[in-house]
């Protein structure tokens, strides 16, 4: 029901109320109804709020809403929003101060009890902070469902790298192969920055 249509009918249901029911050809019911209002106390008072009532009842239940809640505005993230975003796991993978480089020159060192104790923390720091924070800029469920998938995969290459360096199981090679693993896991969810839509 449009409107027009509801306004109308809240208009033609007001006039009747103010005739007397002396006839009627659609319904007995309505005349009854009105005569009943006219005579009780305060009657068209309360028959102006049922009507209102059934108008707008009407409304609901013809699925007519505000512009406000018909209209779900879409906002997109700034440019520099996105940039930050990704910035902060991009500086994990090339920066020599980053998570990345850490790791690698614990290999390196052979130091596995560093380098085990780094890969029980660095989960949560790179994966749930820092990929999960781009990963909510991304606008569609398919690529949400990528960067998921690549940030688990995350999860997996460092438990690689954590179990290549435990105690009797201490394997140079092995961790770096989880390590480079790990590097191609961040770079594919790095390239899901450019599908994002930003605004200006």
């Amino acid at each position: 029901m449009t409107t027009a249509k509801i306004v109308s009918f809240f208009l033609v249901m007001c006039t009747l109320h103010k005739q007397t029911p002396a006839y009627t050809t659609s319904s007995n019911k309505v005349s009854h109804f009105l005569s009943q209002q006219k005579e009780a106390p305060n009657g068209r008072r309360r028959f102006l709020e049922q009507t209102v009532s059934v108008v707008f009842g009407v409304a609901a239940s013809s699925g007519f809403a505000s512009p406000a809640m018909a209209v779900e505005e879409i906002v997109l993230p700034t440019k520099e929003a996105v940039t930050t975003a990704f910035d902060s796991i991009r500086y994990e993978l090339q920066n020599p101060a980053g998570g990345v480089s850490i790791m690698q020159s614990r290999i390196d060192a052979q130091d596995f009890v560093g380098l085990m104790e780094f890969t029980r923390t660095y989960d949560l720091e790179l994966r749930k902070l820092r990929m999960g924070k781009a990963k909510k800029l991304l606008q569609s469920k398919e690529l949400k469902e990528q960067a998921t998938s690549y940030a688990n995969a995350v999860t997996f290459d460092l438990i690689g790298i954590n179990r290549n360096s435990r105690s009797g199981q201490e394997n140079v090679e092995g961790a770096n192969k989880y390590l480079q693993e790990l590097r191609d896991d961040v770079a594919k969810f790095l390239a899901l920055e450019n599908t994002i839509q930003t605004e200006g």
